[in-house]
């Protein structure tokens, strides 16, 4: 004859499970990160307008161990490029794409974003800063609000991750937010838990110029579903950009939408978008290595502004000069 088992009263549940205990086996929540507005400093012509630093400088490892172009490794596609769109972003032919695994400078400090929301890409733009896209972040007070960077990610972490502390932007683009406005700041600089770029180095960062319009100068890394499973980290080496915008009608607006025809995907979203200088860098100083000028956005029309009223569409980049302006306040705040 079996016996009924009478479930604990109250008092029984305590002793028997204390909270303790209970924590014991809960799991840890990733620290949410605290965020902050920064205030834009005026464009030149602006009103109140001056000359501001544009130009922020990498930092080179002490070590030899640069590379400017991976080794690749050709996994099997799961989607091959034909030209279809693949929202919020866009394959396009041919995909020059590829997984890599290179443990040296930059590459490795580059890396996967993994949030509440999903997961993108980032780059390290100083020893604690990391650059990403806006749109990864969970803004809203019901998101949890946590963000963390696993540097040169490769089905496992290659490199110690961290969290982030602090989040800064000018703007905060939402997951849902859409339009050239949200595109052209479409990022933010993250404060690590942890100084990664000590070991890693980190790229610098500078303003899009249109004279660099056509120029097969670019090269961008992410984690795309569909082709490293968002777990191996790809890039297109050497392509172009096509050409570039301040949003608005009359071109007023802050930041830069800027638009590409190279191949991005879902967990491409933050990624850098940089290029290489010579001895002198970008602003003729004395710091040769990769600057990013954009991060990855978004795929899409854009409306006709005053200069083209041509149907502009392709995928999207956010930059300008409020880029390395971020990226330079954050430095300095927050060294």
């Amino acid at each position: 004859m079996s016996h009924k088992i009478e479930p604990l009263t109250r008092l029984q549940a305590e002793r028997h499970l204390s909270r303790d205990t209970i924590k014991e086996f809960t799991f840890k929540q990733p620290p949410r990160a605290s965020r902050r507005i920064i205030a834009r400093r005026p464009r030149d012509g602006q009103a109140g307008g001056k000359p501001h630093q544009s130009v922020t400088a990498p930092g080179l490892p002490a070590k030899g161990d640069i590379t400017a172009a991976p080794e690749a490794l050709r996994p099997p596609r799961i989607l091959r490029a034909r030209g279809e769109k693949v929202n919020p972003l866009t394959v396009y032919p041919p995909d020059g794409r590829q997984v890599f695994n290179d443990n040296t400078y930059p590459w490795r400090a580059c890396g996967r974003v993994f949030t509440n929301r999903g997961f993108g890409a980032g780059a390290l733009v100083g020893p604690r800063h990391l650059l990403t896209a806006s749109h990864l972040v969970g803004w809203t007070a019901t998101d949890a609000g946590w963000l963390l960077f696993e540097p040169d990610f490769f089905d496992r972490d290659v490199f110690p991750s961290s969290h982030a502390d602090l989040i800064l932007s000018y703007e905060e683009a939402s997951a849902t937010s859409s339009g050239e406005f949200s595109v052209a700041e479409d990022y933010v600089v993250c404060i690590l838990q942890d100084r990664l770029g000590d070991q890693l180095g980190w790229l610098g960062s500078t303003t899009y110029e249109g004279d660099w319009d056509g120029g097969n100068y670019w090269s961008h890394v992410g984690y795309p579903g569909d082709i490293g499973g968002g777990t191996r980290p790809a890039r297109e080496l050497w392509f172009s950009i096509a050409n570039s915008w301040h949003p608005g009608f009359f071109e007023t607006g802050s930041g830069l939408d800027i638009q590409t025809f190279a191949s991005t995907n879902h967990g491409d979203s933050g990624g850098p978008v940089f290029g290489w200088w010579p001895q002198g860098g970008p602003d003729g100083g004395n710091n040769a290595g990769p600057y990013i000028v954009a991060v990855v956005s978004s795929e899409g029309g854009m409306p006709a502004v005053i200069t083209d009223w041509s149907s502009r569409s392709g995928n999207w980049l956010a930059g300008g000069s409020e880029l390395p302006d971020l990226v330079s306040q954050a430095l300095a705040e927050y060294p």
